[in-house]
């Protein structure tokens, strides 16, 4: 009898569902709730594949299910996506958990469009999907990702950065490192390293954009802008609606982490952690406060 091996069996078993692309069976999406995360991991290596298109572009399967264009000379996260197929599992199976078709839901530091693929699927055609990223590469990368797979009518791009306030700034992009590009003040020094870009824009607050206002979900993982960000969406948070959000946090980033993490309580949100291992658990804000300064804490909040 011919051997096959374990993981292609594997694959073989969860190309079913719904989802097809020509005929090829896609990774069904309710695998990432049913099923062992390092048994979807091996399915989902499987069924990914690319293709170079040149300029330092390259369209690859994600997810089992999506064609996204990435970025060759992004070694952060693009590197991931064109070998695995995949990004922060357990944060993608948060959102496969917490968004329902019909949903509103807004992606801030929105990169490539990863998450974005997977919430304008989740929602559907019935909701609404607004993606923001400032970086200008990555944004229209992401928007031709969206048209590929069809959710160009669901989901919007945002070539946009985000603060508390209207005004220049200097968006610093590594280029090898696209997704630790951050904001800086317009009149600070820019630098001649040529390991970094530096580009001129105007910010914009989140609650200027009224239909946002009814938003049901919002993620915010923006480098160093989180708090920033927050105060310009007090707007949104003053309709006190049921809302859940998912904030990248590092005390590191913010003049006064605590007083941050007070705003969040006093605005009406429980504070939970997202973890690798341990999935969605309780945290106080003395253990959020006590993390190393520099480590990134995935913090998932719900009024």
């Amino acid at each position: 009898m011919k051997h096959i091996p374990y993981f292609s069996n594997v694959a073989a078993r969860f190309r079913h569902g719904s989802a097809n692309d020509g005929g090829i069976r896609l990774f069904h999406l309710n695998h990432l709730l049913t099923q062992p995360r390092q048994r979807n991991e091996a399915v989902i290596r499987q069924l990914c594949s690319n293709a170079y298109l040149g300029g330092n572009r390259s369209l690859c399967r994600v997810l089992g299910r999506y064609k996204m264009v990435v970025d060759t000379t992004d070694v952060g996260l693009s590197s991931h996506l064109l070998l695995d197929g995949y990004w922060e599992m357990w944060i993608t199976e948060l959102l496969a958990a917490v968004v329902k078709p019909g949903m509103k839901v807004v992606d801030v530091g929105a990169n490539l469009g990863y998450f974005t693929l997977l919430l304008a699927d989740l929602v559907g055609s019935a909701g609404e999907v607004h993606a923001f990223e400032p970086n200008t590469d990555l944004a229209r990368r992401m928007t031709q990702s969206l048209a590929i797979n069809g959710f160009d009518a669901i989901a919007k791009v945002h070539e946009q950065a985000l603060a508390d306030v209207e005004a220049d700034v200097l968006l610093v992009v590594p280029t090898d490192e696209p997704k630790n590009a951050h904001l800086l003040p317009a009149d600070h020094p820019v630098s001649n390293d040529q390991a970094t870009e530096t580009r001129l824009m105007r910010t914009r607050r989140l609650d200027s954009y009224e239909e946002l206002h009814d938003a049901d979900i919002i993620k915010i993982d923006a480098d160093t802008s989180e708090m920033a960000i927050w105060n310009g969406m007090s707007g949104i948070l003053e309709r006190r609606r049921s809302l859940t959000i998912v904030l990248e946090f590092a005390r590191i980033r913010y003049d006064n982490p605590g007083g941050f993490i007070d705003q969040i309580l006093a605005d009406g949100f429980t504070i939970s952690v997202i973890s690798l291992e341990g999935g969605i658990q309780p945290i106080s804000r003395e253990a959020i406060l006590a993390a190393p300064p520099t480590e990134d804490v995935m913090l998932l909040l719900v009024r």
